[in-house]
């Protein structure tokens, strides 16, 4: 449980309720944007090296990209990859 703020009592809080709620104003405003604005809001993602927990990471963002209807622009790059290269 989470403490209400200056209440003294606790209230329980529903992250995938929320999470959802969340995600379908996103998806209701991408879709009000392609509409009226001529623009799809997307996720652009460059991943340097093979990290198991960055690939995961990644992955988890990009199904929630998907599920709002977003654009999603994956770039993977080798771990030796220079600063320089990557600014590019």
């Amino acid at each position: 449980s989470t403490a209400a703020a200056g209440s003294g009592k606790g209230e329980v809080l529903d992250g995938r309720a929320i999470a959802g709620e969340i995600r379908e104003e996103m998806k209701e405003h991408g879709l009000w944007l392609q509409k009226n604005k001529g623009v799809t809001p997307g996720l652009a993602v460059v991943l340097v090296g093979s990290r198991p927990d960055s690939a995961t990471y990644v992955r988890m963002k990009k199904k929630a990209i998907k599920e709002v209807e977003f654009v999603s622009k994956d770039i993977d790059l080798p771990e030796t990859v220079t600063e320089e290269e990557l600014l590019k």
